[in-house]
Order: structure tokens, then C-alpha cells, then sequence
């Protein structure tokens, strides 16, 4: 078992080696929060001001495992029902050509499966009006183009989670962070956690740093707009994301006594998406799944955005999780992995296996042909030659090998951009093909990013353009 100095040595040695003002880390068990250290600056503006376990930041895309939690608590209660449609409590909501809408459910939203493409998160609307989450769950769907129909595919969408949590509210009849504070948060004693920048701004906060021509500089910029509160725009510590975790590796017990049925924490904690990497990395209900530990697979999520990096494990199989935190960008995510492994092997979590142990039977078809991404104009062009697949797009082709069934993947340039940049977990460029009931492949992912196949294989393609991710992480 880790013990504070020994993680702060972990802590120093990955901040000199790769110039991060602060860090701070909680490592947990069912019982709560075990060692934290904070090390460093919060800003390198204010280099008098430490880094401590209590100070806030932004968890970005963690908000999605807190929103997913909150969701099916009120499931647990029978105040929603994770597959009753959508439109059965928003009588407005309405897909982009009434693309399926009556079959959405909570279930597709929380698991990246209602079929809206990757979206930016965007910050107009800034503010902090709970009422905008309402109004964009109603107006935003219907001008959203999409990549597949309700279930078919994976795709990472922070505005599936704006409107599972006006659902939530709705159903709930409170205020989006209203209900998560009474119903998750104040349980936990998570007492800095909050969804309202205005809350958070009267902590001390972390702040965002980005390197400039070599030098490290703080991103003054707010990326704030009240309709992302959840999926990206919620503000904890890492102690209190030790509390949120041990919860989860508990079975949903705390020391309040059982707060999310067991059997639906488990819902959350299961497989509902395939990534379709050349790893073996799911997408639960609110949580990624993967790598396993050794006979359990470990769950969690990170949250990133321009000068800030944090992530939550649990590892169920042996008991603990870490919550990590930083004020540095996604660009360090390989030694944070390595730092993070060499702790999580202190607690006892055993080596990880990416192998993909499941998956899609080789169909009828090779993958050849065009895809494209609804809107953005952004294509591959994929061709089979042997048993390689010759992947072009934006003006560069990679011949990627077959890994596993429908899976073909080649090393990635560490400096790639999308859609040729890894995906996090995974340090190659991987290609996963969807097929549909018939077998012929309708979807792929490049990276993770959804391509859906062109209705006509006629004209050219623009292999040129926008190939943006999901935003906010």
C-alpha cells in the first residue's frame, strides 16, 4: 500500500520531468479517501499560492460518471426509467429529420448511442441560467446532424448528456444541480463540488496552462455556458472524487447507507458501447470500461480541456481508485499514464490487460468504399489490399493490419492531429468497423471518431477539412 511520501515522490518526479506547475492525487478504498498529496502551484501567476488537496478544478468530462450516477439513483427510485423513450417526459424533443426520435432513450444517451455526431463544446449562451440546459435539450437535437439511428454506433456526444440531465430535472422536479447536490453530492460529503462557476470562483481554483513558444502561460479564458452542466462544467477536488469513487467501488454504499441500488450501479459499470479500438475499451453509462485488473475490468473517465487534465480509476478487482489532477494539457497523457499505473501497482491493482477479449465475427465484407462525417464534410476513403486496409483522409493514407475481428491498426505518430491522433488508452491508430443486421459494414471509427458509410459511391471525397473530436473531455 501506497503511503503519502511515496506517492509525493511520483508527484515530483513527473512534475520536473515535464514542467507541470501543480498536482494533486487521492487514492481511495471503499471506505473513503487513503493517502492525497498536492504538490506545486496553482498558477504559476501566483507562485506563493500552493496546490492543496482541497483546491478546485475543472473535471471536465468526469461530469458525465457524476451525472450518469445521479441518473440512475432516480432510476433505482422509479423516478426515471433508463429505457423508457425520451420523448414520454419531453413532449418537444425531436431528432434532426425525425431520425428515430420516438426510440431514444436514456440508456442510448448515457452510453454515446442516440446517434448525434461528435459535437464541440460550444460556449455560447454563457451564463448561469439552469434554464438553459432545458432550453437547449429542446432546441439543440433537431439541428443536430447524425451519424447513426438510436443503438447503432458509438458516438461521443456531450449534448446526449445535456439532455438526459433535463430529464433528470424534470422527472426530479428540481433544478439539474439542485438534484445533485441533495441526492449525490451532500451524501458524500462532497462539500466543494458544485456545478456553478460562480460557487466555484469563491475557492481557490486551479488555473489552465499552456505552453507558449516554450514558455508556460495561464489560458484566461472562461469556457463557462450553463446548458454543458452535465456533461462537462462541474468543479470538485480530489478528495472529494475519492469519496465519489469509493462509492462506486462499494456497490453503492456510503456512510450515510446505500445510496445507488447495486444492481443499476452495475448497469452503469457494464458494456452498453464498443469504442472498436485496437484495445479492448467500452463505454458504459457514464463511465469507460477497460483495461481488465486482471479478472475485473476497471471504470472511470477523464476530463481534459486546454491547460487542465484530471481522471478518475476504480479498479474493483483489488478494492482501490485514484482521482489525479493537474494544470497541464492532454499532450502530457502518456507519462500521466505511466505515473498513474506505477501507483495504482503500489495499491495492489494488478497488471492491466487491453487485449480484446470479445467482438464482431469477420462479415462477408471488407470495410472498402467512403464514409463520411455528417456536416463537417470530412471523409475516408478506405481499400483493402491484401490483408491491409489503405485508410486516406485528410490528404495522408496509412496501411493499417488486421488486430482482431473487424479491427485494423497500425503505430500512431505522436505528434498525429485527428483524426490520426490515438486514442486516449491506446497508442495506435485503430479503425473498428460497425456491421448491421445484414453484415455489411454501415459505420466505422477512426480513433473513436464515427464515419458513417455514403449512401452513393459516386463523386469524390473531401479528405481535407475538419476532423474535430467531442470537444470538452
Amino acid at each position: 500500500m501506497i503511503d503519502e511520501r511515496a506517492l509525493a515522490e511520483v508527484v515530483d518526479d513527473f512534475r520536473a520531468r515535464h514542467r507541470v506547475p501543480g498536482v494533486a492525487v487521492a487514492t481511495f478504498d471503499p471506505s473513503g479517501p487513503l493517502a492525497t498529496v498536492a504538490r506545486g502551484q496553482r498558477s504559476v501567476e501566483e507562485p506563493s499560492a500552493p496546490m492543496r488537496p482541497d483546491t478546485l478544478f475543472r473535471v471536465y468530462s468526469v461530469t458525465k460518471s457524476l451525472t450518469a450516477t445521479l441518473i440512475v439513483q432516480l432510476a433505482g427510485e422509479g423516478v426515471v426509467d433508463l429505457d423508457e423513450p425520451v420523448v414520454e417526459t419531453l413532449p418537444r424533443f425531436r431528432l434532426r429529420g425525425d431520425g428515430g426520435t420516438a426510440r431514444v432513450t436514456l440508456r442510448h444517451l448515457l452510453s454515446h448511442q442516440a446517434g448525434f455526431i461528435p459535437d464541440a463544446v460550444t460556449h455560447d449562451g454563457c451564463g448561469r441560467d439552469p434554464g438553459a440546459i432545458g432550453e437547449a435539450a429542446h432546441a439543440e437535437p433537431a439541428r443536430t446532424p447524425l451519424v447513426g439511428a438510436p443503438g447503432q454506433v458509438y458516438s461521443y456526444s456531450n449534448l446526449g448528456f445535456t439532455v438526459a440531465g433535463h430529464v433528470a430535472e424534470v422527472r426530479g422536479q428540481r433544478a439539474f444541480h439542485d438534484l445533485f447536490r441533495e441526492r449525490v453530492a451532500e451524501p458524500l460529503g462532497m462539500t466543494r463540488t458544485t456545478h456553478d462557476p460562480a460557487v466555484a470562483m469563491t475557492y481557490p481554483l486551479l488555473q489552465h496552462h499552456v505552453d507558449r513558444d516554450g514558455a508556460l502561460r495561464l489560458a484566461h479564458a472562461p469556457w463557462v455556458a450553463a446548458k454543458h452542466a452535465p456533461s462537462s462544467q462541474c468543479w470538485s477536488t480530489v478528495e472529494d472524487m475519492a469519496r465519489f469513487g469509493a462509492m462506486h467501488i462499494a456497490g453503492g454504499r456510503c456512510a450515510t447507507g446505500s445510496l445507488v441500488s447495486p444492481r443499476l450501479l452495475e448497469e452503469a459499470h457494464r458494456p452498453h458501447a464498443d469504442v472498436r479500438l485496437d484495445i479492448d475499451l467500452r463505454y458504459g453509462l457514464g463511465f469507460y470500461i477497460g483495461p481488465r485488473d486482471p479478472a475485473a475490468a476497471r471504470f472511470g473517465h477523464e476530463g481534459f480541456y486546454d491547460g487542465m487534465w484530471c481522471k478518475l480509476i476504480c479498479v474493483p478487482a483489488a478494492g482501490i481508485g485514484l482521482v489525479w489532477a493537474d494544470n497541464r494539457g492532454d499532450e502530457l497523457r502518456d507519462p500521466r499514464y505511466r505515473a498513474i499505473d506505477t501507483i495504482l501497482a503500489a495499491l495492489g491493482a494488478g497488471a492491466a490487460d487491453w487485449r480484446r477479449t470479445t467482438g464482431w465475427p469477420d462479415g462477408a465484407g471488407p470495410p472498402d468504399g467512403v464514409f463520411e462525417r455528417p456536416a463537417s464534410g470530412a471523409g475516408l476513403l478506405l481499400r483493402t489490399r491484401g490483408d491491409r486496409l489503405l485508410v486516406t483522409a485528410t490528404d495522408r493514407e496509412l496501411a493499417l493490419e488486421p488486430v482482431a475481428a473487424d479491427v485494423w491498426a497500425t503505430p500512431a505518430a505522436p505528434d498525429a492531429a485527428p483524426p490520426w491522433r490515438s486514442h486516449a488508452g491506446s497508442r495506435r491508430v485503430s479503425l473498428g468497423a460497425v456491421r448491421d443486421p445484414g453484415g455489411d459494414v454501415c459505420h466505422v471509427l477512426l480513433n473513436g471518431l464515427p464515419y458513417r458509410r455514403r449512401a452513393r459511391q459516386t463523386g469524390t471525397i473531401r479528405t481535407a477539412g475538419r476532423h474535430s473530436g467531442a470537444g470538452l473531455r
